[in-house]
């Protein structure tokens, strides 16, 4: 009589196409007709990063998002086929995940995995229509890299994106919040309403409240006279994005405040109120709880805004994703520039991640614009970069300033420190400092420091 185990073992060798992989994305377990189909032997291949050996997996999507993703059709070695992919939970917790395909014999369900094929160019190509209908431009693909802090920054948007309640994204100029803004409406359940953004900064104050309420007819000089819908109406069942919100005056403030505890608003020169259906996402590079205590931020309105806070890394943090932004904005200005396929020199990848980026990813972009600009080849090298040269050197020399000052003024605490215990003794601080008196007398006068009994 076959034992459990073989019946498990029986049964898993049945599903065709079958990968697990624990919560780092290491193979604990494949099929091995699919290891063969790959030239490899099952066993060989556990403990590998499951994207090492199926570049194309989604496994590892589906424990950061934590939802399985079905019916998905891909590529299997020249032939389409259907594969379903389901994380692995315990105790409410993911620890892994499994992939496999639908159907065991592939060449008897060609017409089908077809139709799907054209069925699912057809979604994509609505998508595409729906995402330009509804105003956006982003999604989560487009926040690039691997570190720790986008990893952790993807698996915050994913988690937050399936609620309603108001995000504060916060982070440097030019770090990327209105990526994570736009992927946020992709991932939740209002992606098939309007996305519609309004940068506080780029508005005037006596205007920033007819943008955000509408207006009636005749409600001022120069107002149409058919009225205007403001942001929250053309907003209704979706997502209002409010860029750099710290530049919203104290009027505009408590206006928003109040949609945001009574979610209605009412037009300028209007007298009736409209109720409006919208999930606020606002973003600023400014420290919102240090202008509250500065008395320039409402703090009842920060606490409205402050529900579920996401913090955007700087580059600086993230030096290990500059590579792939590199080649990004190296594709695109590339293309745009005639060049065709540009290559990276490892001396130019080694340069850049040398730099603090003050003006973080704009700053990079920048700066690959401009080194494509100056290239007449298909790689990227040293001179092409060589304006970004003496920023580098500035930074190091600065920094070793200041190492230099932060020695010198321990050093200077210190000695104060034990003269005070000797009484101004140099001889006696000499000797409890383990140096010759002479040595002493001469870090005193580098120092600046005159010391008498």
């Amino acid at each position: 009589m076959a034992s459990r185990i073989e019946i498990m073992k029986q049964f898993l060798e049945q599903m065709r196409g079958l990968v697990v992989v624990d919560r780092e994305s290491n193979i604990v377990f494949i099929d091995e007709q699919y290891a063969r189909d790959m030239c490899r032997e099952a066993k060989e291949l556990i403990g590998l990063p499951v994207k090492q050996i199926i570049p194309t997996s989604k496994l590892p999507v589906v424990l950061e998002s934590g939802k399985p993703i079905l019916g998905d059709v891909f590529n299997y070695f020249g032939r389409p086929s259907i594969c379903n992919r389901w994380p692995i939970m315990k105790d409410g917790k993911i620890i892994g995940a499994v992939s496999f395909s639908i159907f065991d014999e592939i060449k008897e369900s060609e017409n089908l995995y077809e139709s799907l094929n054209e069925l699912r160019s057809k979604v994509d190509y609505y998508e595409e229509k729906l995402k330009k209908y509804s105003g956006v431009r982003y999604s989560l693909a487009d926040i690039l890299g691997s570190s720790e802090g986008i990893v952790e920054l993807r698996k915050a948007i994913l988690r937050t994106s399936c609620t309603n309640s108001t995000v504060l994204i916060q982070g440097e100029t030019g770090t990327g919040k209105e990526l994570v803004a736009h992927s946020l409406h992709l991932e939740s359940l209002r992606t098939h309403h309007p996305f519609i953004k309004l940068n506080c900064a780029a508005i005037p104050h006596d205007l920033i409240e007819s943008e955000l309420f509408g207006y009636e007819e005749g409600a001022f000089t120069g107002a149409r006279k058919t009225g205007k819908k403001g942001k929250f109406e053309l907003a209704d069942k979706g997502t209002l994005f409010l860029d750099e919100v710290s530049q919203l005056s104290m009027a505009a403030q408590a206006k928003l405040l109040r949609v945001l505890q009574e979610k209605e608003i009412e037009r300028i020169g209007g007298t009736t109120t409209i109720a409006v259906n919208v999930r606020i996402v606002v973003a600023s590079n400014d420290d919102l709880e240090k202008m509250v205590k500065n008395g320039t931020f409402r703090s009842d309105l920060f606490y409205r805004l402050n529900v579920i806070p996401i913090k955007v890394p700087p580059l600086r943090e993230r030096v290990s994703d500059i590579p792939v932004l590199v080649k990004k904005f190296v594709e695109k200005y590339g293309e745009q520039a005639g060049l065709g396929s540009v290559e990276v020199s490892l001396e130019v990848l080694t340069l850049l991640m040398q730099y603090r980026w003050p003006g973080n990813i704009r700053e990079l972009e920048n700066a690959v614009e401009r080194a494509i600009g100056l290239c007449s080849s298909g790689l990227l090298e040293l001179h092409h970069f060589e304006w970004l040269v003496p920023k580098i050197e500035m930074v190091k020399i600065t920094e070793t300033k200041n190492i230099k000052e932060a020695k010198a003024a321990a050093e200077r605490n210190i000695i104060l420190s034990i003269l005070h215990t000797t009484d101004g003794n140099i001889k006696q601080a000499a000797e409890l400092l383990h140096i010759d008196r002479s040595l002493l007398y001469q870090k005193m006068r580098r120092l600046g420091i005159k010391y008498r009994q």
